[in-house]
């Protein structure tokens, strides 16, 4: 039984990769590449999460004086580098 279905999926297979214009070789390692690439991300989404949770441990633990900011200490080091550069 299995060596039918798995021709039932190997038959249409390089059609949908000629539609996608494409090679099926290419399907199957794009396909590979995405499931090595999903782990990565993954791993990389929980370590944002950590430092977002350390980084608001932090904050209630050393609570943020209240400041405001005037135009020219937001962008007067953008201004001077944008001069500089050009």
């Amino acid at each position: 039984m299995k060596k039918a279905t798995d021709k039932k999926l190997r038959e249409p297979a390089p059609c949908v990769a000629a539609r996608q214009g494409t090679s099926l070789q290419a399907l199957v390692r794009q396909y590979i590449e995405t499931l090595a690439g999903s782990r990565e991300t993954a791993s990389l989404v929980e370590q944002l999460e950590e430092h977002w949770r350390d980084a608001d441990k932090h904050l209630k633990e050393h609570p943020a004086r209240s400041y405001t900011f005037n135009r020219e200490e937001l962008y007067g080091g953008r201004v001077a580098r944008r001069r500089r550069g050009r």
